[in-house]
């Protein structure tokens, strides 16, 4: 037998097959992807509970530090916050590195 005669034989048997699902198939294909579809929302819940939990402290610790700032320095101005409140323009700030 040829080539050619074996590829026009396998494309007829080919073109002649009707593949059948067996019984269900649909339903378990559509049961699969809603688990996957609750399973990514479950996470992606999980992940903004999280991302609230780090929020709050991570505002709850500049609030903690900027009430922290009032008290040591008695106002609450930018350069207070900053640390500089001490400082003239005309001190360097790394004075003590220079000894």
């Amino acid at each position: 037998m040829s080539q050619n005669s074996k590829n026009e034989k396998l494309t007829e048997i080919l073109l002649n097959h009707n593949p059948e699902f067996n019984d269900g198939f649909s339903e378990r294909v559509i049961n699969k992807i809603k688990l996957v579809s609750t399973t990514n929302k479950k996470i992606e819940n999980d992940f903004i509970s999280a991302f609230r939990w780090v929020a709050l402290s991570g505002v709850a610790a500049i609030l903690l530090l900027l009430i922290t700032v009032y008290f040591t320095d008695g106002m609450f101005t930018t350069d207070a916050v900053v640390g500089l409140l001490n400082y003239s323009p005309d001190e360097p700030l790394l004075a003590e590195l220079n000894y």
